[in-house]
Order: structure tokens, then sequence, then C-alpha cells
């Protein structure tokens, strides 16, 4: 019985040194995209803080009764339409 207990640990060990390995791998391919997206950046945190504040001002689009989104009914609109010649396509 200790024989499987022992191998039990060895398969535990190997699992565990395969997940560090796996997320010190995407750390890197994170860290990569991070400086591709945001060249200026020195390091994660300010690319974070740059990408925070884009997100920031995503969200200060058009509010209701405040005018400006025009744009937003006119794109929503065409798509609806389009999406409206796509199933009348399919039912032919």
């Amino acid at each position: 019985m200790s024989t499987w207990i022992i191998l039990s640990w060895i398969f535990v060990a190997v699992l565990t040194a395969i997940n560090i390995f796996v997320f010190l791998k995407l750390k890197q391919a994170t860290d990569q995209m991070m400086k591709m997206a945001f060249p200026g950046a020195k390091n994660m945190n300010e690319a974070m803080a740059k990408m925070q504040q884009m997100a920031k001002g995503l969200n200060r689009g058009p509010r209701p009764g405040g005018g400006g989104g025009a744009g937003m009914d006119v794109q929503l609109k065409a798509a609806m339409d389009m999406l409206q010649q796509m199933q009348k396509g399919k039912r032919r």
C-alpha cells in the first residue's frame, strides 16, 4: 500500500511541475502581448493602467438623452437590416 502512496505523490509532483511550467509560459506570452499592445509601457502595471484608461474611455459613450447616440443607432439599424436580409436569403 505504501508503494501506491509514493507513486501518487510522484504523480502529484509531476503534475505540479507541469502546471508551473505552463503558467510561466502563459505569463511570458501575456507579457509579450502587453508589450506589443502598449509599446510605451515600462512594465506590466503601467500597461494595465493604460488598458484600464482605455476601457474607461469606452464606457463614457453616449448616455440616454445626452445626444451623440445617433451613430450607434444607425449602426444597430444597419446590422439588424443585414441580419434580416441574411435570414430572407436562407428561406428561399
